[in-house]
């Protein structure tokens, strides 16, 4: 089918993959109120998997008579080619990046600010576009919205003798439960961090240090520290639960499917992947079941969360059509197709755009979005996260103790903030 579309696209003329883009590939200036001329866009995956998407972009094509073209990367390699876009003035019109590069990208004067004229942001859920905002001005619209929630194995907690109907509400009940979960040899566990990955190591310290009253960065961004009484009870806290020696493929998320961890922190994405890897084998309801971000007892609801967002270049000659485009890809159809993938564009109405849309986790989401935290929306966001991955590491391994690991942590961000 992925052949099939693709060649479609092609014959029209109308839609160009690409390998890259330069200079000396002209773009034409919309005119006030008309989407018209080309459009580049930048975004991770493939044109293999992105099937519902570039039907949408297909429509849009034939609809508005729009040359937009596409270049896919690996996840991993978009925000150091969009860098050195950026760095040679040659950035493509649109593209899909963390809602931690935005900050970075926003204080060199990169990026956009939203059209209001193409876009409007009374359209998003309240809350939602906060992270994708550098200094009151909004530079970005966000597409999949991920606030974490607590995926529990049911069938682990019946081996141990919990309750399967009752996961952990708060973080001492995770401690608790987690003890009773792993075995001697520590090859099956409780919960288990997403050991090794900054963005996860970030949310999950934002999640622990804010609860109990703490904070990682000052209001500004002026100065981060996690050497407080709560950055280090929350890395002590993370170094008693878990192991960090146990591996998969897929990670945290490949251990909760086989088993040998018993909960894990996530998105709302989870569901529908645990689906592709196996509904026979994990079927929600039965072997497994979400419950909202634990707090800390008697402490405030904090949950962390992360999204990617659509942004402009600022030097893109044709930003009317590109936030019109972008206005496009998060309408109806994309809002109702991404949700079966468990992917959320959290604009309003967003549960009544399918089925998926009334399940149990996005209820979840839903609710918890009064309490969503992004962490810290400043340039060094990527820094921070990166030395927070460090720390947590550090500490899980027995190579720091949580107070060595806050002060490296704290050395290593000064500079950045």
């Amino acid at each position: 089918m992925a052949d099939l579309t693709r060649r479609g696209l092609l014959a029209a003329g109308a839609l160009t993959l690409l390998a890259g883009c330069g200079k000396d590939q002209p773009r034409q200036q919309a005119a006030d109120g008309r989407p018209q001329g080309k459009v580049t866009v930048w975004l991770h995956g493939s044109q293999d998997t992105g099937r519902q998407f570039q039907e949408l972009v297909h429509r849009y094509i034939a609809e508005f008579n729009v040359d937009v073209q596409l270049l896919y990367l690996p996840v991993g390699q978009l925000d150091a080619k969009l860098l050195t876009a950026f760095t040679g003035g040659a950035p493509p019109d649109v593209f899909k990046i963390g809602h931690w590069s935005f900050p970075a990208h926003a204080k060199k004067n990169r990026l956009a600010p939203v059209d209001a004229k193409a876009l409007s942001l009374q359209d998003y859920e309240p809350g939602t576009t906060t992270p994708l905002t550098y200094q009151d001005v909004p530079y970005g619209v966000p597409i999949d919205f991920n606030p974490c929630m607590l995926y529990y194995r049911k069938d682990r907690f019946e081996e141990a003798g919990l309750d399967p109907d009752k996961p952990p509400a708060t973080w001492e009940e995770v401690a608790e439960y987690s003890a009773k979960l792993t075995s001697r040899d520590r090859r099956r566990v409780g919960l288990q961090w997403l050991y090794g990955d900054p963005q996860w190591a970030l949310m999950t310290l934002t999640a622990l240090v804010q609860g109990k009253g703490g904070t990682l960065v000052t209001a500004g961004g002026a100065k981060a520290s996690l050497a407080t009484e709560q950055g280090i009870d929350a890395l002590t806290y993370m170094s008693g639960i878990g192991n960090p020696k146990l591996s998969n493929p897929l990670g945290a998320l490949g251990l909760f499917y086989s088993g040998e961890a018993a909960m894990v922190v996530s998105g709302a994405f989870l569901g529908p992947a645990l689906e592709k890897l196996g509904k026979d084998q994990l079927t929600f309801g039965k072997q497994y079941g979400v419950a909202p971000m634990p707090t800390w007892a008697g402490g405030t609801p904090v949950v962390p969360a992360y999204t990617w967002g659509w942004g402009v270049a600022k030097d893109s000659p044709n930003q009317f059509t590109a936030w019109h485009l972008v206005n496009y890809l998060q309408g109806a159809p994309a809002v109702a197709a991404n949700l079966d993938n468990g992917i959320i564009i959290p604009t309003k109405g967003w549960r009544d755009a399918g089925p998926r849309g009334k399940s149990e986790i996005m209820k979840i989401v839903a609710d918890s979005l009064p309490h969503v935290d992004f962490g810290p929306i400043v340039p060094g966001a990527l820094e921070l996260a990166k030395a927070a991955a460090g720390a947590v590491d550090s500490v899980a391994h027995g190579k720091s103790t949580p107070a060595q690991a806050a002060a490296t942590f704290d050395s290593t961000v000064r500079p950045v903030l």
